[in-house]
């Protein structure tokens, strides 16, 4: 019987004081309303999704390099580099580059990379957004060439080590020969496993019937070391052109492709009205009934 009592007389106090709580309600309906639409600046916010695949291009010798760099978690590291975002804003004369208004994030187990940019208007979101995307696909494409630059450095100045090291080597072979007057070309076809019939002088024939065993190891060392270093020479020759070629034609678009463009904002993000509305109406219903209590208690202390 107690707590229908005590029940009453909460409703008996919220109904003597309905015009507090509805006073309350509208004041704070009004001041949110206010906010909402004449204070808060309103936030357009456009949205852009792309892939980031180092396999979608058969890249040869620089696959490793540009599956180094063309990952999602660097290119998220890229585009959020608030100096060089900054920079590149102001060289196209836009000041107000805030690293709060970029969002960006990793689609879990995908290699998508959805962006967001928040600016007052659509326009501006959206053109930013793409600035930022064009700035990271920039740095991107700097930082390949640089290491495709530094790469094909690396393979020309092995290449010219090889190159002399072959020609000392046959400096070494040649030196041989001549010093004991031995036919070059027979004995290189000697020393391959192609026999071939040549008319050789008479001295030439005495003296290789003359030449001995140590020479013709010497000289087989001098070919086998010829050969190996020929073959690396070759090898690192294509590495090198490879490089080159794909220096001068390489583009970061195959492995940076845009799933959704920077999208155009139709409605604002924030301020969310209703939402602030609703949250004015539950402050101004909150304080109402707090006033209304605080009234309450404070008449019945002072009568007794």
């Amino acid at each position: 019987m107690e707590e229908t009592i005590e029940l009453r007389e909460i409703i008996n106090i919220l109904l003597k004081g309905k015009w507090i709580i509805a006073i309350c309600i509208i004041i704070a309906l009004l001041f949110t309303g206010i906010l909402s639409w004449f204070v808060i600046e309103e936030q357009y916010e456009s949205k852009a999704v792309v892939q980031i695949s180092s396999g979608v291009q058969d890249a040869g010798i620089m696959s490793n390099y540009v599956a180094t760099e063309f990952t999602p978690t660097i290119y998220m590291q890229r585009m959020q580099n608030v100096e060089q975002n900054k920079k590149y804003f102001k060289a196209n004369g836009i000041e107000d580059f805030s690293k709060e208004n970029l969002s960006v994030s990793n689609q879990s187990d995908t290699d998508l990379v959805e962006m967001k940019y928040i600016a007052n208007t659509p326009e501006d979101a959206q053109k930013y957004l793409e600035l930022v995307m064009d700035k990271t696909k920039s740095e991107v494409s700097s930082s390949m060439k640089e290491t495709l630059n530094q790469l094909e450095q690396t393979y020309l100045k092995e290449s010219d080590s090889l190159s002399t090291e072959i020609e000392q080597l046959m400096s070494s072979y040649n030196t041989v020969i001549t010093k004991n007057k031995l036919p070059e070309v027979l004995i290189l076809q000697t020393i391959s496993s192609s026999q071939f019939v040549l008319n050789l002088s008479t001295e030439q024939s005495n003296a290789l019937s003359n030449v001995t065993g140590a020479i013709q190891n010497e000289l087989l060392q001098l070919k086998a070391q010829i050969d190996i270093k020929s073959e690396e020479y070759h090898s690192v020759l294509a590495k090198y052109q490879s490089v080159k070629t794909g220096l001068n034609s390489f583009k970061a678009d195959p492995f940076i492709r845009v799933i959704i463009d920077p999208t155009l904002a139709e409605d604002p993000t924030s301020p969310n009205k209703l939402l602030n509305l609703a949250i004015g109406l539950v402050l101004g219903l909150m304080i109402g009934m707090g006033l209304v209590f605080f009234r309450s208690y404070w008449k019945v202390t002072t009568t007794k």
